[in-house]
């Protein structure tokens, strides 16, 4: 359920009175850089793309703490408008990693060519009830998601894993997916779509969500991150194959910063209100105190990840079942 605003801003004060101890006590920490030999290091300065969504909070964490300047990394985060923007810059060796992809255009994009691989470095974000959600405005008339058929519902990209959990919650709800009509529009102009009426409803995700609710009143109609989807994994942090077999020590170093920031997302509400705005443009501070939050990885689980794949062939995007294994760089 989610939290009421009132709840959600005493939960963030609250968690507000533990953030510098918290920082302090991860940045203090030994952990990373006896782990990582930063002599080896075989590139020192990393360009990451990056989505201008919650699920990337740990990255600007770990920028903002020093973790990655502790395993002798420089990062300096490129903001995307698609994660799958990144993917020519990628092969171009103008970014190296990629940060907040969802993990099905990714997958997809290394199935239909199998000379461009990507392994994950990272396991970013997973949704849950409240994160990943379908609304519209009240003055549409639309209340259930019975409604939303033969509606049209913006999307970031089709294709992905918007539309794939978008049409498993509509499965679930006895809803035909056929019958929706997904429309291409940027989260940051979703808001705008929906109020002028571009479209019925949106599938949007924090701090989208959010904004859509306090800027043009939406309300939530279907939340894409239950029953069969809950604690679905989104988004990851990705390398292509030959990246990480050129620098192998260099994604480790990025690894052990990583799992730092992301501790610090899961374990600190207060540390994740607080970045937000920093990188989200936009983002007001009453807004990021009620953004609601998934979850945040600090290791990579196969079986996890494994749900995408399983799920991307029962959602008939692909043809053949395929093991993530391979895909992760442990």
């Amino acid at each position: 359920m989610r939290l009421t605003r009132a709840g959600r801003v005493l939960l963030a004060t609250a968690g507000g009175l533990a953030v510098a101890l918290l920082a302090a006590a991860c940045s203090g920490s030994s952990t990373a850089t006896d782990q990582v030999n930063t002599a080896a290091l075989e590139k020192t300065h990393l360009v990451v793309g990056a989505l201008p969504v919650v699920d990337t909070a740990g990255l600007y964490l770990a920028i903002k703490n020093g973790y990655f300047k502790q395993v002798g990394l420089t990062v300096t985060a490129k903001t995307l408008s698609k994660s799958t923007d990144a993917i020519p810059e990628m092969e171009a060796g103008q970014v190296d990693i990629v940060a907040g992809a969802n993990y099905v255009s990714f997958f997809q994009a290394g199935l239909l060519n199998p000379k461009l691989q990507f392994k994950v470095l990272v396991d970013g974000n997973a949704c849950n009830s409240d994160t990943f959600d379908v609304l519209a405005l009240p003055s549409s008339g639309i209340t259930s998601p019975a409604q939303l058929a033969n509606k049209t519902i913006a999307v970031n990209l089709k294709n992905n894993i918007q539309t794939l959990l978008t049409n498993t919650a509509l499965e679930a709800a006895n809803v035909n997916p056929a019958t929706v009509h997904y429309v291409l529009v940027p989260f940051p102009k979703m808001t705008a779509a929906l109020r002028s009426h571009q479209v019925d409803a949106i599938s949007a995700v924090e701090p989208f969500i959010t904004s859509a609710e306090l800027g043009a009143g939406a309300e939530d109609i279907l939340s894409d991150c239950t029953g069969p989807t809950s604690d679905f994994p989104i988004s990851g942090y990705f390398a292509t194959q030959s990246w990480a077999q050129k620098y192998p020590n260099t994604a480790r170093a990025f690894q052990e910063a990583m799992a730092k920031g992301q501790a610090l997302a899961d374990s600190s509400r207060a540390a994740v209100e607080q970045i937000l705005p920093t990188y989200i443009k936009g983002l007001s501070a009453e807004e990021a105190a009620i953004v609601n939050l998934g979850q945040y990885p600090t290791s990579i689980d196969g079986t996890h990840l494994q749900r995408v794949a399983s799920l991307m062939f029962t959602g008939h995007l692909i043809s053949r079942q395929f093991s993530v294994t391979p895909l992760l760089f442990r």
